[in-house]
């Protein structure tokens, strides 16, 4: 089953020019992934009842152009299967007339909520319905090859607030996203040309928690970590794409 659904880009998940924010791109791929759970039986309630819970460990977004605020958009999801461990998810969206904006696909555990460890996948999703179809050109995603970052490679502080927890009783994936890309922003990243975004998620941050924002740029492209006092919470790369979608083709 490739789950589908219509919205209008709100505006208040746009930016300063109206556009979608990337965090907020982000953002609504996992809705629709919640959506598409709670439609298959494997949704957040269903299975916390279980003392489970779906988890992202790694996502890769390519990011065309992001839509107006009140854009008519369709996002898609679907499952690709899994390893034994991973389920593997593609996202897919197009604007009114076909134009594709956003690809994606991601890695997510299923963990138990006591222990937070990654649970065999075979008994929860053994009869779930799987596509091969690929978003994106990538079947699995590697983890990101970081530079050594240093104090000097500190571009902001943040606290862990209460609006950014989410049920899952830690920081919400996307707003990591949202302090990079403010980080980014201020150095004058135009987030309105088509980059590609890769998130590897390794550590849990909790409410109170003072998060350091680092960045580094090799060759264009910007490697980026986030870190709690414990460790480094989540690292990421963002690279400015040099090929665009042009009818579902990768052309120069």
């Amino acid at each position: 089953m490739i789950y589908k659904q219509t919205i209008e880009t709100p505006s208040y998940l746009c930016d300063i020019d109206d556009r979608l924010h990337p965090w907020a791109a982000v953002r609504l791929c996992q809705e629709v992934t919640e959506y598409h759970g709670n439609a298959t039986g494997i949704g957040f309630k269903t299975l916390l009842a279980q003392n489970q819970a779906w988890v992202i460990v790694r996502g890769l977004y390519n990011i065309y152009r992001l839509p107006d605020a009140f854009e008519n958009i369709e996002l898609s999801t679907w499952s690709r299967g899994n390893n034994g461990l991973i389920a593997f998810r593609d996202y897919r969206m197009t604007g009114a007339d076909g134009e594709v904006l956003l690809t994606g696909t991601s890695h997510w555990p299923l963990i138990d909520m006591t222990t937070r460890r990654a649970m065999r996948l075979h008994s929860v999703i053994e009869h779930y319905e799987n596509h091969d179809i690929m978003a994106t050109e990538f079947a699995s995603i590697d983890k990101i090859v970081m530079p050594a970052m240093t104090d000097n490679d500190i571009v902001a502080h943040h606290v862990a607030a209460y609006s950014m927890i989410d049920h899952t009783r830690h920081v919400n994936n996307s707003e990591y996203i949202k302090l990079l890309f403010d980080s980014l922003h201020t150095i004058g990243f135009d987030s309105n040309k088509p980059f590609r975004l890769e998130l590897n998620y390794q550590l849990e941050s909790r409410l109170g928690e003072l998060l350091c924002i680092y960045h580094k740029v090799i060759d264009g492209v910007h490697y980026m970590q986030i870190s709690n006092p414990r460790s480094s919470s989540v690292i990421a790369r963002i690279t400015p794409l040099t090929q665009i979608l042009v009818n579902g083709d990768y052309v120069k």
